[in-house]
């Protein structure tokens, strides 16, 4: 969940690492250090608190090419100056940054106090610093293999020498590490926005890999230390996606976004074929003659990703008629889960480093299942894992709340069950006019989000309660699940979802003035049902805000806020019913004051279990 960063070359490191870090701070933001080779000794200054509070600290300049930084989440120890990387070893000799968790921690730290080292912080981490420190008579690079040998758990990480100031070794072990390598320079970093604007060439550092940087070379090594040649990527990074352009908040300017980047997860049109009323989706790497051979899409993900999935569903099974499972990913890894050949496991990820998902796609290969990924990061771990799959193209988010990543998730997912339903069920008609509404979305999303104010309205109507319900039938339901994420990640009101049809099997007893409802009711074959649970809500004096795609007097009646979005074929209707549930959650977040971009407690990519 860290953000890790190292940078060796000519430039003063200081600015490079502070830089660097402003673009992982997405990554943890409870404290944040850096650590470079200073006067010959290693200087760490680190700081509790964003990252602004270290730059505040850092008051004079300090002259050094090389250095290492770290943004922190907290998981072993609290969150204080203390527990702040990077970790140094008990002479000064080395310091250490980590992303991840060492399992075996506290047996090690038990033997090496018993050797009378002394430990400052409650990290795990800082067990790293002492053991490499205590392995370097035996030379840095054999140092640190000897304390990896060591280790249990997950890790990317870096460390820094005091004697050796023209070297960064960096290892991984389940959390993400890339190397960039510019003109004289390089960089190593736990995501590759942390060297975007310095250089777009990157490689990829594998599990059980060990890399050793020097100013114009670098040398990659696998635990049985024998060298690995790795390809340099050109990567295409967003430089300007820090930039919020105007708006207050990055989550806002992220919710505007969502006309351009539905309209790239469509391939700016290119992946629909109009004439054949079908779309194509080339990464796959399957041909029609294998969409006959499914008999079930598994998908694979969590959070967002995962209610984008239990959309996928209801698409999936309409058009495609293949049954369609969707698992918390994190629970798959702990069972043993079925594979066979005629099921497509399909990974949902934004950031393509979510340790849970990463660690089930590792067991469905292991089983020899297929598995396809529905990615937004280029050359990430999942992007590699797996054997074929599509790009979202929504472009970075900074926002720790997923929104434009969302809308394109889904937007591919309809595009998936399009190319299959094609081929296997639908006719040509059908499928016209499913590609017609496709490239009607983004139009349509502007249309909502030029009424976005319309919501304040019904933030003020949740701002002073403390839970609020999200509800909706058949594909609304993962819609008002959606909803009710974003309310809680952003404002932290408790928000809970459910089925409208679960509503008088329990939920209705927590029916009263104190907690309004949100319901998401669209025209089809629910939306009676759903007025009538509306109705018995208000029938308990609840208070009632509708989300839907259609106005008539009935539904004015039983709303005490109602806001309508563009009508929609029925499958992708939720694409155009999340904006407002989008903006309705930012928009209590910014009356209550709170951190919208960096909400408490929470990291943008989940690396470590």
């Amino acid at each position: 969940m860290c953000g890790i960063v190292g940078y060796l070359g000519s430039r003063e490191a200081v600015p490079v690492l502070l830089k660097g870090l402003k673009q992982l701070e997405y990554r943890g933001y409870d404290s944040s250090g850096i650590g470079v080779v200073h006067r010959k000794k290693i200087k760490v200054i680190k700081e509790e608190g964003k990252l602004a509070r270290l730059e505040a600290k850092i008051t004079e300049k300090i002259s050094s090419t090389v250095g290492i930084g770290h943004t922190r989440w907290a998981t072993h120890g609290g969150v204080t100056t203390a527990n702040a990387h990077p970790h140094s070893g008990p002479l000064g000799l080395v310091a250490v940054v980590h992303n991840g968790i060492i399992d075996n921690f506290a047996l090690l730290k038990k033997e090496l106090e018993a050797k009378g080292n002394v430990f400052m912080s409650e990290t795990d981490s800082e067990v790293v610093a002492h053991l490499v420190e205590s392995y370097l008579d035996h030379g840095p690079e054999k140092a640190v293999s000897m304390a990896l040998d060591r280790l249990d758990g997950t890790y990317g990480m870096l460390i820094l020498f005091k004697s050796f100031p023209d070297m960064i070794i960096g290892a991984r072990n389940g959390s993400p590490l890339v190397v960039g390598v510019g003109q004289d320079e390089m960089f190593l970093a736990s995501d590759a926005m942390a060297f975007a604007g310095y250089t777009q060439n990157a490689i990829f550092i594998e599990d059980g890999e060990m890399v050793v940087l020097n100013t114009n070379e670098y040398r990659v090594v696998n635990r049985q230390n024998i060298q690995i040649n790795k390809s340099v990527e050109e990567l295409d990074l967003d430089t300007g996606s820090h930039d919020k352009r105007g708006y207050s908040h990055f989550l806002l300017k992220e919710i505007f976004e969502q006309p351009e980047s539905v309209f790239r997860a469509m391939g700016q049109g290119g992946r629909l074929l109009t004439e054949y009323g079908t779309s194509l989706l080339g990464g796959l790497n399957m041909n029609k003659r294998d969409f006959y051979d499914i008999h079930k899409i598994h998908i694979l993900a969590m959070g967002t990703a995962q209610y984008a999935g239990e959309i996928g569903k209801y698409i999936i099974e309409d058009i495609a008629r293949i049954p369609v499972e969707v698992s918390d990913a994190s629970e798959l890894c702990g069972i043993n889960p079925i594979v066979d050949k005629h099921t497509v496991f399909v990974a949902i990820s934004q950031s393509g480093e979510t340790r849970d998902t990463i660690a089930a796609v590792q067991e469905i290969k292991q089983k020899g299942g297929r598995v396809l990924g529905i990615l937004n990061a280029v050359g990430s771990t999942l992007a590699r894992l797996t054997d074929g799959g599509a790009y979202i193209h929504a472009g970075s988010e900074i926002s720790v709340a997923s929104t434009k990543a969302f809308t394109s998730q889904v937007t591919v997912l309809a595009l998936l069950a399009l190319m299959i339903g094609r081929t296997r069920d639908i006719s040509l008609h059908r499928g016209k006019e499913l590609v017609s509404e496709l490239l009607a979305l983004p139009d349509k999303i502007r249309t909502i989000l030029e009424k976005a104010e319309d919501i304040i309205s019904m933030a003020d109507e949740l701002k002073n309660h403390h839970s609020v319900l999200y509800m909706g039938r058949g594909i609304n339901f993962p819609v008002a699940m959606e909803a009710a994420l974003k309310l809680k990640e952003v404002s932290y009101i408790h928000a809970e979802a459910y089925s409208a049809g679960s509503l008088k099997h329990g939920p209705l007893a927590l029916i009263s003035e104190e907690i309004p409802s949100v319901f998401i009711c669209t025209k089809g074959d629910y939306q009676e049902k759903t007025i009538s649970n509306i109705q018995e809500v208000r029938a308990r004096n609840g208070r009632v805000l509708v989300i839907s795609n259609y106005e008539d007097d009935g539904l004015r009646k039983v709303a005490d806020k109602l806001f309508v979005v563009p009508d929609s074929d029925p499958l992708l209707s939720p694409l155009l019913t999340i904006i407002p549930c989008q903006l309705l959650g930012y928009y209590t977040a910014l009356a209550l004051g709170r951190d919208i971009d960096q909400p408490r407690n929470l990291a943008k990519s989940v690396t470590t279990d």
